[in-house]
């Protein structure tokens, strides 16, 4: 009666700072592409050289750790639903249809580049000709109803 123990694969560990999936370098990149601002440099640094660069952060450090946490989330929230699907199929592996599905669905976001493998049409409502005649006469019995006094 002993049932053989299931193993589980060990968690996947980020590598870069700390355990979030966006570095906050990267985001301060970011946030200054968005906004147009240059990065600040040390004025008695020669500013030849790109490692003279100051990491100097618009955000404040709560707004920072917030939009991180929200990132993180954020992924965290799609690999899970991702992963929700593709153990739907009989396939064990995530695919990235599974993510795009997700992406699409549920957030509007669309990867240029990928798209899905079928095709999707929408499909005009075409009624029975018999469900068409009895809607005609329930539209004529309206009009014939409503000219009585």
């Amino acid at each position: 009666m002993q049932q053989p123990s299931i193993q589980r694969a060990p968690p996947y560990v980020l590598e870069g700072e700390g355990d979030h999936v966006l570095s906050k370098r990267k985001l301060d990149e970011l946030v200054r592409q968005v906004t147009g601002s240059a990065p600040t440099t040390s004025s008695s640094i020669n500013k030849t050289n790109k490692d003279d660069v100051l990491p100097t952060s618009i955000l404040d450090p709560d707004v920072e750790e917030s939009i991180l946490q929200v990132a993180d989330d954020f992924v965290d929230n799609v690999i899970t639903a991702a992963c929700r699907l593709a153990k739907l199929r009989p396939n064990q592996t995530l695919d990235i249809r599974d993510v795009q599905l997700v992406l699409e669905r549920n957030y509007g976001i669309r990867i240029p580049g990928y798209s899905l493998d079928e095709v999707r049409t929408v499909r005009k409502f075409q009624p029975a000709p018999g469900w068409q005649t009895k809607m005609q006469a329930v539209q004529a019995g309206k009009v014939m109803g409503s000219r009585e006094p």
